[in-house]
This record gives structure tokens, C-alpha cells and sequence, in this order.
């Protein structure tokens, strides 16, 4: 909540005081916390300028970088690896150029590719020199220079991994962009009188499908299968397809990604009857919020605000930003939800309301075990700030 809500002057006296600031955490003997780094989405320049194969003999080519001008002339044999590498040389040499990118030649694709210096930085390149085939190729930019989004307090965050020789986890506030669906893959095979049914597991519920009796071939039994499957299966939870061209597949996908589910399938009936599972894709960090995430952002007043007259203090880039593992924690309530002990929890992963938590299901929220985050309670029925209590359990 902002402090325009919290600090009260004598017209704005309230009966029932707020709880606290979102992202306010309850430091008592429990409460546990780790620094994460905040460095996404953010990345660094990467443009990639082809070296001609038959270079001009005596040809002044340049490559200049926001106004600064790097140039090689070739010798009177000139050859690509003599400018490729003449160019990388005489770029990493000025002052003006390599304070910017780095230049790095490669013999084998015959490319000059300049990398930025630093993430989120942007810089405009243009080159000249020979004429048609022997001219150097346009700058293309591979990869954009991107800065990190700036981390909210009382927001869910993940990781995928740490900063380069140090013990801190990269973390993020999760998105649908960040993560993968989740596939697993059933294979069946069979003949006729084969019998098969199954469960699958998401969000905290099983869901029982079958029997299903061997059809005429593999692919008419599979195109049952699936469609058994999708009959128990509610809306945001798993799809099943069958893959068709007679082997026996039946894939599995969870519809909002980092969801992580499970599933199993048994045949009978038969002694030709078989049903074997693998996971195609995950479950890992990269489909699952669950195994991603970190904890929750704390408020500190350490933090600036993000704007200079606003109220809206957040990590900014690749700051420190604090984590609660275990304990329990103010954060930011739809007005629309009544949370009380022992609801569901799910996680936002819409970019409008990325890293919110939430008690019902809906479009792009995936659902975490009470295990890890559990509801305490909301705030006053007589207030309507939008804030409420839950407690987290990483394991930390």
C-alpha cells in the first residue's frame, strides 16, 4: 500500500489501522532472507558485421560506432582474415570505440562481431569501404541491448541461475514469457479387448480418466484417449493431443506455463497392453514456477523510489534485492478476493499483475503448494486496502 495511505493526518484518522506496507516482513526468530541480483531481462549489444571474401588491395574500411571512426587499410594482397582481424585489432585499440563494444574476428565464419560493453546500453554502427562484392556487409544487431525490470516489493521471484563467480542467485519476477510448458509423452500399445485409464496431478487435485478400450488401430485408440483425458481435465490445467502416424503417443501439455503437473497411464487386458511415460520438456526451472521460485521481495527503506515525485519504491537493475525464504509477509490483495487460513494459492504470471498472489485460479496463474506459501489472513473486513498476510516456507 502506499504511504499516502498509511500515514494518517487528523482528516484521514482511521478506526482500524492498516497492517503495513506491502512487502513488510514479519522479522521475528523465523524469518529468513537471501540477496538475489536483479538482472533481467537485461543483455548487451551484439551486432555482427560480415568480412568480404575478396577484400579490396590498398582499400580504407571503416566501421564507426556513434560517431567515432575506426578504420584498417588493407595491404596490397589483401585477404578476409588480413581485414577481419586488422578491423578487430584497430576497433579494440580506440579509446572511443572500445569503451563502448568489443570487437572479436572469427577465422572459421569469417564475421566481425562487436559486443557491448555494458547490458542496456544501445549503439548505432555503420561501415564503409570496397564496392559490391567487396564491400564490408550491413551491421546487423543479433541481440538488443535490454536493461532489468525493476522488482516491486511483496512480488514472487524466481531464479535460473547465479551471477558469474559469486553466490548470489539472478532472480526475476515470473512471467509467461519466462518459462516453457511443461510436456509429458504416453505411449500405448495394445490390441483388441486392451483396457486403459490413468490420473494426472495439477494444482493440488488428481484427476482420474478411462477406461478406455482398444479401437480398431493404435491411432483411433489415442484419438480416445486424449479425448478422455480432456473430458475430466478443467480449463488452465492440461491438454492432451493425440500425435498420430501410428505410434502410439499421446502428449500431455500444461496450458499455463510454469505449471509443473504429473501423470501416469496403465493398460490391461491384453498381454500385448503397454503404457510407458517420459517427459519431453521438464520438469525443470525452466517449467516450473515452483522449482524456480526463490521467495518473496522485501520492502526496505534502503530502496529509492523509481520516480522522482512518485510513491513507488522498487529494486531497481542489477541491485541487491532482498528475499524472504521463511516467515510471513504483507502483500498486495485483489479488493476482490476474501482470503482466509488454508486457501489456495496461485502466482501470478500476467505482465499486468506478474509476481501477485492470488487465492482462485484464472488466465496465466499457476498454483503453489501450501507447503511453500500459505494464507494467514486479510486485513480487516471494515478496511479496504488490498493487503493481506501469508506465510512462506522455501526450506530455507
Amino acid at each position: 500500500m502506499p504511504a499516502s495511505s498509511f500515514f494518517q493526518t487528523v482528516r484521514g484518522a482511521r478506526d482500524t489501522r492498516p497492517l503495513g506496507f506491502i512487502g513488510d516482513a514479519r522479522r521475528n526468530h523465523d524469518f529468513r532472507s537471501v540477496t538475489g541480483v536483479n538482472q533481467d531481462p537485461q543483455a548487451k549489444q551484439v551486432t555482427t558485421i560480415a568480412v568480404p571474401a575478396a577484400p579490396d588491395n590498398e582499400e580504407a574500411y571503416s566501421v564507426t560506432i556513434d560517431g567515432v571512426t575506426v578504420t584498417f587499410t588493407t595491404d596490397a594482397s589483401a585477404t578476409q582474415d588480413e581485414l577481419g582481424a586488422g578491423l578487430e585489432g584497430e576497433f579494440n585499440e580506440t579509446p572511443g570505440a572500445r569503451s563502448k563494444m568489443v570487437a572479436s574476428y572469427s577465422a572459421s565464419t569469417n564475421v566481425l562481431t562487436l559486443t557491448g560493453v555494458w547490458p542496456g546500453v544501445s549503439s548505432t554502427l555503420s561501415v564503409d569501404g570496397g564496392t559490391g562484392a567487396t564491400e564490408l556487409g550491413s551491421p546487423t544487431n543479433t541481440t538488443t541491448a535490454d536493461t532489468a525490470d525493476a522488482i516491486d516489493f511483496g512480488r514472487v521471484v524466481c531464479t535460473d541461475g547465479y551471477v558469474t563467480d559469486e553466490g548470489n542467485p539472478k532472480v526475476f519476477v515470473p512471467t509467461t514469457s519466462k518459462f516453457s510448458a511443461q510436456v509429458v509423452s504416453l505411449t500405448f500399445a495394445g490390441n483388441t479387448a486392451s483396457y486403459y485409464s490413468g490420473t494426472v496431478w495439477i494444482n493440488g487435485k488428481a484427476y482420474q480418466w478411462g477406461g478406455v478400450v482398444w479401437d480398431t488401430n493404435l491411432d483411433t485408440t489415442c484419438t480416445a484417449i486424449a479425448a478422455a483425458i480432456n473430458a475430466v481435465m478443467p480449463t488452465e490445467t492440461v491438454i492432451a493431443a493425440s500425435v498420430g502416424s501410428g505410434g502410439g503417443v499421446v502428449t500431455l501439455t500444461a496450458e499455463v506455463e510454469g505449471a509443473e503437473f504429473e501423470a501416469v497411464a496403465h493398460a490391461s487386458g491384453h498381454a500385448d497392453a503397454e503404457a510407458t511415460k517420459a517427459y519431453t520438456t521438464g520438469p525443470s526451472r525452466s517449467t516450473s514456477l515452483k522449482r524456480a521460485m526463490v521467495g518473496i521481495s522485501v520492502r526496505r527503506l534502503d530502496v529509492e523510489n523509481v520516480t522522482v515525485d512518485g510513491d513507488d519504491p522498487a529494486y531497481a537493475a542489477n541491485a541487491g534485492v532482498e528475499v524472504c525464504t521463511r516467515g510471513s509477509m504483507i502483500v498486495q490483495r485483489a479488493t476482490s478476493e476474501t482470503w482466509a487460513w488454508g486457501d489456495d494459492v496461485y502466482v501470478s504470471l500476467a505482465s499486468a499483475t506478474k509476481g501477485r498472489l492470488y487465492n482462485s485460479a484464472s488466465t496465466d496463474r499457476v498454483w503453489i503448494g501450501r507447503d511453500i506459501v500459505a494464507i494467514e489472513r486479510s486485513e480487516s473486513s471494515t478496511t479496504t486496502d488490498g493487503i493481506g498476510v501469508v506465510r512462506l516456507d522455501m526450506g530455507a
